[in-house]
């Protein structure tokens, strides 16, 4: 109040010196202008103050929000606001005095924050305001809308290693105490988690994952309408060869059959007729002699019904039988002896039947000569077309490749055979008869299908001579005529591609990524494979369209593909993979060699992934245990590419993507 009544002092002795009219209309003029000016310093400090004051209430409450793994807010994440508010706003920053700064959270995790503060005037404080009061809150969440992931995950065989151990290849395709597979399979969970905690509840949010190596499964979400009728593999088939010869004949021929009975006689038939026999002897008492033999000769062999019971010897063979045999018997009924030493001698006449072996006798003689085509087994490798029609009734191809051409059953494990494709280092543009690079591809005409990869019924062609396939100095793209059984290519098929779905569960997602259920670590590593299948499977366009195009609740999708890996580009042109044998096939390249391969496939990833971002795909690339290469940053979304050392930062990884998905934004 005092200084109130100065002021009034000093107005009213100016009123009354007339001497000092300038000065009187001077200082009438400066008040308004004081005011004017003074309102507007003071002003733009308060609203600059107020500005920054909400602005770093806004980052605190971001910062403590995205630090929360659910909706627990704990003193932590209180501390972790007001250090973000302290970054952003220092304390006495513009002046601001009694500065204090608080967050909490609600019940479902919205985080909470308010700051308050007093600004002094610096020249409104001579009207009489002499400091200003102010309140900002702020207000932050995650709600994740319609949203699509797709996991592209590298399942080859490195990932059995532990991520700190550089030396390790494949761990002899066993996983390994904290191995990277074991890792990974933890921070896909803790993906899940951060995205569920985040997610609306009329929001859909769908997964995907497609395991990738030298290879891809998808066959099991294909249309049969899109698979190819033929195809031609690197195969094998029969090749007979016709053969001449002459060659002596031989046969048997009888040289004795003996008759000798061993059961009893019966049927007897008495002919009723005398048989003569007559002989020649020196005297009467040799004449005499005869009358007293009795004669068992068979009669009859009965032949039709004998029963071999024995064969043994070559030559000659013997040959036993049983069987009833018919004999003759004779029985002395009179005689005369003439002087001249004629003896004729008359005996009855009887058949009987008796159980028998008979006893037969052969000699091999050669009874000619005879021309012999023979047909001699070869099998030709080669390339060979085969017609895949049954394969998608009923799973398999059956095929004459075996020995003598015995059918063998080719069993389709799910991975395929690219669409056609052109061989060349340029893929900017991409050519249009590149269909394998087209991730919008609906197959119309054989070119554009897709082929069943059938590992059972491929052989890459080397000469005789080696039982290793690997020995490249017996390579040969010739055709390979044989009797070897030859070796055939290495290959892995993955665990089938999952298309875009909601997990009902977490524990859902836990059991599909477990290595009970197949999700293993085998085979080599080709970027492009996966990226390719990834954006065809998130793709709005394309064969999934009607899955993929909208939602149910009518609202926008946004979408992801998570590329993990755990090494560069590894491609082996002996491996059975996409695009079938490369040094034999040569789809990707024009030699068949390591070092083009090498770089077709990185163009072709590239090619891929830009392929993803043009249909507004966000591409996030994670390399876990290995250096984050200039091609994989070229792959991501700029600014969405992550290096992990070890299971932590790959677990960390996961969550920021997560957390960046799932919309972090403020509320209020």
């Amino acid at each position: 109040m005092g200084h109130e009544t100065e002021k009034l002092s000093f107005f009213r002795r100016l009123a009354k010196d007339v001497t000092a009219n300038t000065v009187v209309i001077s200082a009438a003029a400066l008040v308004p202008l004081m005011a004017m000016v003074g309102g507007g310093v003071d002003a733009s400090r308060y609203y600059m103050t107020s500005t920054r004051l909400q602005a770093a209430c806004d980052a605190g409450a971001l910062a403590a929000r995205r630090a929360m793994d659910d909706d627990d807010f704990t003193g932590e994440h209180k501390q972790i606001g007001r250090n973000f508010f302290d970054q952003n706003f220092e304390d006495g920053q513009f002046g601001l005095e009694e500065l204090a700064r608080d967050y909490s959270a609600t019940q479902d995790g919205e985080v909470v924050g308010a700051a308050t503060g007093t600004l002094p005037s610096v020249i409104m404080d001579a009207f009489g305001y002499d400091e200003f009061e102010l309140d900002v809150s702020c207000t932050a969440d995650i709600n994740i809308s319609n949203t699509d992931i797709m996991f592209v995950l590298d399942v080859t065989g490195s990932m059995n290693c532990p991520a700190t151990d550089t030396g390790c290849s494949n761990n002899g395709n066993v996983e390994a105490a904290d191995s990277k597979m074991s890792n990974l399979r933890d921070s896909v969970l803790t993906f899940y988690d951060s995205v569920e905690a985040a997610t609306s509840n009329n929001a859909q949010v769908r997964y995907g994952i497609m395991p990738y190596s030298n290879q891809v499964n998808v066959g099991d979400s294909l249309s049969s309408a899109w698979m190819a009728q033929r195809h031609t593999y690197q195969s094998r088939e029969a090749d007979w060869e016709v053969t001449t010869s002459s060659e002596p004949t031989y046969g048997y021929v009888t040289s004795g059959t003996e008759y000798r009975r061993t059961g009893g006689a019966y049927g007897w038939d008495n002919q009723n007729q005398e048989k003569l026999f007559r002989y020649y002897v020196s005297n009467y008492d040799q004449c005499a002699a005869k009358t007293s033999t009795m004669y068992d000769i068979y009669h009859d062999s009965n032949e039709a019904n004998w029963v071999q019971t024995s064969q043994y010897g070559v030559d000659p063979r013997v040959t036993e039988y049983r069987a009833p045999v018919q004999y003759e018997y004779y029985s002395f009924s009179r005689g005369t002896y003439y002087n001249g030493g004629r003896c004729d001698l008359y005996f009855d006449y009887y058949l009987y039947w008796g159980d028998s072996v008979i006893t037969v006798t052969e000699t091999r003689e050669q009874t000619g000569t005879e021309e012999e085509e023979e047909l001699e087994f070869y099998w030709a490798y080669r390339d060979v077309e085969f017609d895949l029609s049954e394969v998608y009734s009923t799973g398999s191809l059956v095929a004459p490749t075996g020995w003598e051409e015995a059918n063998e059953t080719h069993v389709w494990n799910g991975c395929i055979e690219e669409a056609d494709t052109v061989a060349t280092a340029s893929w900017n543009p991409v050519p249009t008869s590149a269909y394998d690079l087209d991730i919008d591809l609906v197959p119309a005409t054989e070119a554009e299908r897709w082929k069943p990869m059938l590992p059972s019924l491929v052989y890459p062609r080397y000469e005789d001579g080696t039982t290793n396939v690997y020995n490249t100095s017996y390579w040969t793209r010739s055709e390979v005529r044989t009797k070897v059984d030859k070796n055939q290519p290495t290959t892995y098929c993955p665990k089938a591609a999952r298309k875009l779905e909601e997990f009902d569960s977490r524990s859902e997602l836990q059991s599909w990524i477990s290595a009970a259920n197949g999700f293993v670590a085998r085979g080599a590593t080709y970027h492009d494979f996966g990226m390719i299948w990834g954006a065809r499977f998130i793709s709005p366009d394309g064969i999934f369209s009607s899955e993929n195009a909208t939602a149910p609740n009518g609202d926008a999708i946004s979408r992801h593909i998570v590329f993990m890996t755990d090494g560069t580009q590894a491609t082996n042109n002996y491996i059975y993979g996409l695009y079938g044998v490369e040094w034999w096939d040569r789809r990707v390249t024009t030699d068949g060699s390591q070092s083009q391969m090498a770089d077709r496939h990185a163009s072709r990833f590239q090619a891929a992934c830009k392929a993803a971002r043009n249909k507004n795909i966000s591409v996030w690339v994670v390399a876990f245990g290995t250096d984050l290469s200039q091609n994989l940053i070229d792959c991501a979304t700029p600014g969405r590419a992550y290096q992990a050392s070890d299971a932590d930062a790959l677990d960390e990884a996961f969550r920021e993507i997560a957390e960046k998905i799932s919309a972090l934004r403020l509320t209020d």
